[in-house]
């Protein structure tokens, strides 16, 4: 969550001020996971509360974002969706490719060479494959000269490895490779974000695209390939006029024409940073706790904390960073001043922390990906309540609080309706088919990115 002064703005242009969009709407929304205005229904199903139901093209675990009268989402591998929110129609869907990146003579110049390069070695590969695959045979028969073969095959291994490693060193090749792509989560993941005019999106190949609200594509950048584990997922940040994008490094772009203003050396996670204000200077806050300042990239404070697959919350000028090894951070209320550790805790149940948690009057709600349910008093970092949630699944969508109930999903289909508190409340549990994404709601509607379709549910 933002700082307090920017939540109250946030809270209208996100949630009392529907179809404006007066600060920029991208992942859980506003980055918080709180809808305090909404009031959606507390059961639906496949064939109940279901206002309108659209197939999508293929599936994505990313979030959808709500600017005006229309409804983004992704789509595997590199598109962006337009969905009218009205009836679910389908307004738009925009690809994006390595083949339509603007090449100058020279940068075209450079790939065919590289690829004559490429192919050559590959063709060298192939033949040293041939060499392993027959000293293999000859190594289950000829037990006497075993020694002598494995040193042998172990020679050309090396040599295969270092052709691979020459082909990944070509520049230009690496820009049209495509990167290796998780099952689960795909090049699809990263959320949009808007600012009302033109929507961003990031995908895991690297590739970065401006589109205004009509489909019209600005831009289209390759940035680099994605060096944290698993793939890229973070999705991209966008503040004032720069878009940060965070695949091996952290990268501020100009929302303009995608270019490059400044890049930190930052090691990625798979949680996106959060933007915030410390005094009058535009931050953003990693989930490896850094605090980098948005005009230039200067780190102004570095390990606070680390969430890893999800991302900080804020409330208050104070950080919170949850997962097995849980700290709150309160953050300084000028550049010049340091940050104060307040608290750490660690919560049980080991596994991955996928879901962002959420704060709600005092309390943190988190869930890990093994269903392990933690509530945690938000001033002292003492455990309120653990529970094991029962719905099966794995949780990946991140905790939702819409009106003054949670909202927590397993990959499954199932929803949890909880009522918050110092003690576990179920109100009602709801199925629908599988998805990764996070739910959003607006007024009495809340909206869901299944794996299949885009759900609107509604009474």
């Amino acid at each position: 969550m933002r700082l307090h002064v920017r939540l109250l703005v946030l809270s209208a242009a996100f949630v009392g001020i529907p179809g404006q969009a007066t600060e920029p709407v991208g992942w859980r929304t506003d980055g918080t996971g709180r809808y305090p205005h909404a009031d959606p229904p507390r059961e639906w199903g496949p064939d109940k509360n279901v206002v309108w139901r659209t197939k999508m093209p293929n599936f994505s675990v990313a979030t959808p974002v709500i600017v005006g009268e229309r409804i983004f989402v992704c789509s595997e591998p590199t598109s962006l969706v337009c969905v009218n929110k009205t009836d679910g129609a389908i307004l738009w869907t925009k690809s994006s490719s390595y083949a339509e990146l603007p090449w100058t003579a020279e940068e075209k110049t450079k790939l065919s060479e590289e690829r004559k390069q490429a192919d050559a070695w590959f063709k060298q590969q192939q033949m040293l494959e041939r060499q392993i695959k027959e000293l293999n045979t000859v190594l289950k028969d000829d037990k006497q000269n075993a020694k002598e073969v494995r040193k042998k095959l172990d020679e050309l291994r090396s040599q295969v490895e270092d052709l691979r490693s020459k082909r990944r060193a070509l520049p230009m090749l690496m820009r049209v490779t495509d990167p290796p792509r998780d099952g689960t989560a795909g090049y699809s993941m990263c959320t949009p974000v808007s600012d009302g005019k033109q929507v961003f999106v990031g995908y895991g190949n690297g590739l970065v695209a401006c589109h205004d609200l009509d489909g019209t594509r600005r831009w289209l950048r390759f940035i680099e390939h994605s060096t944290a584990d698993y793939g890229h997922a973070a999705s991209p940040v966008l503040v004032g006029d720069k878009l940060l994008v965070h695949y091996a490094d952290l990268v501020a772009l100009d929302v303009k024409d995608g270019s490059e203003c400044w890049r930190l050396k930052l090691r990625p996670l798979h949680g996106t940073s959060i933007p915030t204000r410390i005094g009058d200077v535009d931050v953003v806050l990693s989930p490896a706790g850094t605090i980098i300042r948005v005009a230039d990239g200067k780190v102004l404070a570095d390990k606070l904390g680390s969430c890893g697959d999800n991302a900080p919350i804020l409330h208050d000028r104070i950080a919170y960073f949850i997962a097995g090894g849980s700290t709150a951070v309160r953050l300084p209320s000028s550049p010049d001043e340091t940050a104060e550790s307040l608290w750490k805790c660690n919560l049980k149940g080991g596994d991955y922390w996928f879901a962002s948690p959420v704060y709600h009057d005092g309390l943190i709600y988190a869930v890990n990906g093994n269903c392990n349910f933690s509530v945690v008093d938000a001033k002292t970092g003492k455990l309120v309540y653990f529970d094991r949630l029962d719905f099966g699944g794995r949780v990946y969508p991140s905790i939702a609080l819409a009106g003054k109930l949670l909202f927590v999903s397993s990959d499954n289909g199932t929803t949890l309706v909880l009522e918050p508190g110092r003690e576990y409340k179920e109100i009602a549990r709801n199925s629908l088919e599988t998805f990764h994404s996070t739910p959003v709601f607006e007024g009495k509607r809340m909206y869901v990115r299944t794996l299949k379709h885009l759900y609107c549910i509604g009474e």
